[in-house]
């Protein structure tokens, strides 16, 4: 579904526009045709394509939450541990942001794997 031209166009305009995912998730089958300039797709595949352009918002929006978090507070950090490093993640539905003030663990160690 992510090759469709239907599902790359209907994305680029919700990354373009600034959509939320609340916009995405209300979108009806009118008004996605209306943008798609055209009504060659199913319902099915519109919540298909609505919950994977939710997904990348999602990515979008933590993303930026992140760098915002960084800037505001990446000169203390910087001053107190040079080589703090930090990670966005989600679980279910509520992001999350690690930091790790004296850098990311090795996978191996994460686990005590030896």
């Amino acid at each position: 579904m992510e090759n469709h031209p239907h599902y790359k166009k209907l994305k680029q305009i919700a990354l373009d526009c600034n959509y939320t995912n609340e916009q995405v998730q209300n979108a009806g089958f009118n008004q996605v045709a209306e943008l798609l300039e055209t009504r060659d797709f199913s319902l099915a595949f519109l919540n298909n394509m609505k919950r994977s352009i939710i997904d990348t918002l999602q990515n979008r929006d933590d993303e930026e939450d992140l760098q915002g978090l960084t800037q505001q507070d990446k000169s203390w950090l910087d001053a107190h541990f040079p080589d703090w490093q930090a990670e966005r993640g989600r679980q279910g539905s509520k992001p999350y942001v690690t930091i790790w003030l004296e850098g990311r663990p090795e996978v191996a160690n994460a686990y005590n794997i030896q």
